[in-house]
């Protein structure tokens, strides 16, 4: 604790920070402006616990959510021959699974069970593996890395060098998942030398051309056919896929509910109280006693993820200021780690701040519908960050490019998101490189974001506003959840002063926004002389973004964008607080 390390915990945050942390870390997006203005309503005594409740609430909490788990899970659609090396699109499903609130252990049970639609959104996408040899060896990696942070990658090939797991073992759960015996490949081994012999570092206990029989492989669980008590928790004893299941999330005799909870833990605090949520092998921790106490409460609580996060919520420790990673205040709980928002969560807040919507192309290379979805996936058009994909088309044909697309896709790579997710991955890299801000400050999606265009509430918020102070007001709030301080006000009212009070050009009216045809190119017809010309203009409003406003006189106009991309390109935009 932090007595016994003559720590001392930071103070708690004041309420502003506060509710841009908790919407950040709840609905995975900076809070609106109608949001902050109902916060400052509630009574000071309880406005953090009704705020709690209000955004865990709130149908977004799955927006947040999905984008990890895809990670976790390595869900990982392709638009193009989507059964070729990719995962289906289950995205759908766990979108749905946060949206119901669905008890974890349920989750993870129809996972595992792998039922509905392959292609259209349902858990058996999750049966797609990107390693086909023995796909269900890598679906058998991914459930117990996910769900009882047991890593098994090296028993794909060897018995694990770092652990006390086998290959026989990673292919007695593979086999429960198939449903019958698996017969290990050759290029699930290490070849042996020119001598005939392996490495003396590389333990190879069951070679190539063997049989395994579908069992639970970990001690502990004992078989579940001799089992009468568990028999009777299965709807049907027989089917080795729900033996599985059961196995993974049981109560008593796997990790499952520490490690949801760990997992949870680590998303709002920057850190877990495990060391890691992939692999607890060898592993100890000085907050094991408060895992224990949580885990049993979030199985008490019906595995209700939602209950355990506003438990934890409401918590001082949960509340308190933020401190770098490696600051022993943070690695004991006496702050929150400090770190940058996620790349999804960066993307849906920078477009939050402006008000705008995405006005992306439409993800899919045959937008007519006219093919099967074994030969390409449609999955619409994007809301919320999570919702983007790969876009590689085979060839990098250019009458194929999705330009607006393209645009946000590279801005979430740069910030450590995964375009191809072949394994299962719990922490990204997120190290700062000089390509972030370049990418925020000079790319096309952060050109078209700062810009006065009609419909962005920045642009109503320059033509509404009484006078320049309000303005810098509203703009601060707007952007960084905030007042400005004194400086601040003085500094931006000079940018925005000169030429405010004759900004609004007389006489012209909004105008109606056209609908823009995006998808112009498909599959059926991007060999045409004309595609090419015709997706390299649509390239080139993609590079000029949203035009302008007339309402706004153009001098004016250009001070104020140049305000809108200092705020949105400031360090304390990109980071929780």
């Amino acid at each position: 604790g932090l007595a016994s390390q003559s720590l001392t915990a930071l103070p708690v945050v004041e309420d502003m920070t506060f509710l841009r942390r908790l919407t950040l870390n709840t609905v995975g997006v900076i809070p609106s402006r109608d949001e902050i203005a109902w916060f400052l309503e509630q009574p000071m005594e309880t406005r953090r616990s009704l705020a709690i409740d209000h955004f865990l609430g709130d149908h977004r909490w799955a927006d947040h959510w999905v984008a990890y788990w895809q990670d976790v899970l390595a869900e990982n659609p392709g638009i193009l021959k989507p059964e070729l090396n990719n995962s289906g699109p289950f995205r759908w499903w766990i979108y749905e699974s946060f949206v119901d609130n669905k008890p974890t252990d349920r989750f993870a049970t129809e996972l595992v069970m792998m039922k509905g639609s392959r292609l259209g959104g349902g858990p058996a996408g999750f049966s797609m593996a990107s390693q086909n040899d023995v796909p269900f060896a890598d679906r058998a990696l991914v459930l117990s890395t996910a769900f009882n942070a047991r890593d098994m990658k090296c028993a794909r090939c060897h018995d694990s060098p770092n652990s006390d797991v086998t290959q026989q073992q990673l292919f007695e759960l593979a086999a429960m998942l198939d449903r019958s015996s698996i017969s290990i490949p050759a290029t699930s081994s290490v070849p042996k030398g020119p001598n005939g012999e392996r490495s003396k570092l590389i333990t190879v206990s069951i070679e190539p051309g063997t049989r395994v029989a579908p069992t639970w492989p970990f001690a502990g669980a004992g078989n579940p056919h001799d089992d009468a008590s568990r028999n009777a928790l299965l709807h049907n004893p027989h089917d080795l896929r729900e033996q599985a299941a059961l196995h993974l999330t049981h109560p008593t005799q796997s990790a499952f509910a520490e490690v949801m909870v760990n997992r949870l833990w680590e998303r709002l605090f920057g850190q877990g109280l495990m060391p890691g949520s992939d692999n607890w092998f060898g592993s100890e921790s000085a907050h094991r006693e408060l895992l224990e106490a949580l885990s049993r409460q979030h199985i008490a609580d019906g595995y209700d993820l939602k209950a355990t996060a506003r438990l934890i919520l409401n918590t001082q420790a949960w509340q308190r200021q933020a401190a770098p990673s490696d600051a022993p205040v943070a690695k004991h709980f006496g702050a929150t780690t400090m770190r940058r928002m996620t790349a999804e969560q960066l993307l849906d807040s920078l477009y939050a701040a402006v008000g705008k919507s995405f006005d992306t192309e439409m993800l899919t290379l045959d937008p007519e519908g006219r093919r099967p979805d074994d030969s390409f996936l449609n999955l619409g058009v994007p809301r919320r960050a999570w919702q983007f994909c790969s876009l590689s088309n085979e060839r990098d044909r250019p009458a194929l490019a999705l330009p607006v697309t393209q645009s946000l896709v590279d801005l979430l790579a740069v910030f450590g998101w995964r375009e191809s997710r072949p394994n299962s991955a719990s922490v990204r890299d997120d190290q700062a490189t000089v390509l972030q801000p370049l990418t925020l400050a000079n790319g096309n999606a952060g050109h078209r974001l700062v810009q006065l265009s009609e419909g962005a509430a920045t642009t109503d918020l320059a033509l509404t506003s009484p006078q320049p102070g309000e303005l810098v007001r509203e703009l601060f709030v707007q952007m960084l959840s905030r007042e400005p301080s004194s400086e601040e006000q003085v500094l931006f009212m000079e940018e925005l002063t000169s030429g405010f009070v004759d900004r609004v050009v007389p006489g012209v009216e909004p105008p109606s926004q056209p609908a823009i045809r995006r998808n112009a190119v498909s599959w059926s017809n991007h060999l045409n002389k004309e595609a090419t010309r015709i997706k390299q203009e649509l390239e080139e409003s993609a590079r000029l973004g949203d035009p302008p406003t007339k309402r706004l006189t153009e001098s004016w106009r250009t001070q104020t964008e140049d305000v809108i991309w200092v705020l949105l390109n400031s360090p304390e935009f990109a980071f929780v607080p």
